[in-house]
């Protein structure tokens, strides 16, 4: 789950980072962009016959997408610069780097059903954690500022449960939604509504404040597993010194 929730941070600003080193690396025409279908008739000039075209995403440049023989076994991605339609680069989509943290994200690199019903068993866990978690943090006595935050200058047992507690509190509403659209989007997912979960999982639903929040909230399975393994470790110390 810790390398889940990592790779999920890592695909939140993948359209930024792709986009930002394309700008390095290339020099875009400046003016208004060229219309989808002639952008699609440009990627179609330049490829066999026998690819068949998928898809188009437009973005710092215009990525044509054909497969071969309309199988998804064999594609081929041709960037475009959507103003000029000069060709920037073909390649192989599924040798892209985030391709392969997606692929991994959704299916851990193993065959796609396999690995994609591994990926749904974690958001299940996950949801359930966020349950358990709930529970245990509810404060017994009346609420305190301290049930919802941790100090800094604290040390030993006192940081990390406060650190674990106040994290799980700020973060336990886009945690709950991560992993809930993750089981919908493995076993419940239909064309209509595809769109509206994805937005939620990926945090682009409400621009770039909830993609901070999905990115920070790929980093919790990871400080959730520190912070408990550091109290496991300090009771158990902690029992051999009063034994």
């Amino acid at each position: 789950m810790i390398l889940q929730g990592l790779t999920g941070a890592t695909l939140v600003f993948q359209r930024e980072i792709s986009d930002a080193i394309l700008r390095k690396n290339y020099n875009f025409a400046e003016g208004k962009k060229a219309e989808e279908n002639l952008i699609i008739e440009a990627g179609k000039k330049i490829t066999p016959p026998e690819f068949i075209f998928q898809s188009v995403k437009i973005s710092a440049a215009a990525a044509v997408r054909f497969s071969k023989n309309g199988e998804k076994k064999e594609w081929i991605e041709v960037l475009l610069d959507p103003v000029s339609l000069d060709v920037l680069e073909i390649r192989n989509p599924n040798k892209n780097f985030f391709k392969i943290v997606k692929n991994f994200h959704e299916s851990l690199l193993l065959p796609r059903e396999i690995g994609k019903n591994i990926v749904g068993i974690f958001g299940v866990v996950m949801l359930f954690m966020c349950a358990s978690g709930l529970i245990i943090w509810w404060p017994k006595q009346k609420f305190s500022r301290q049930a919802f935050t941790f100090k800094l200058s604290a040390t030993g047992r006192q940081f990390h449960r406060g650190l674990h507690g106040a994290a799980g509190f700020w973060f336990l509403i886009p945690l709950t939604l991560t992993s809930v659209t993750g089981i919908y989007l493995v076993y419940f997912k239909g064309p209509s509504s595809n769109k509206v979960w994805h937005a939620i999982h990926e945090g682009s639903w409400a621009g770039l404040f909830s993609q901070i929040e999905i990115f920070l909230v790929g980093f919790l399975p990871l400080l959730f597993s520190i912070t408990g393994i550091c109290l496991w470790w300090i009771k158990k110390r902690s029992r051999k010194i009063s034994a």
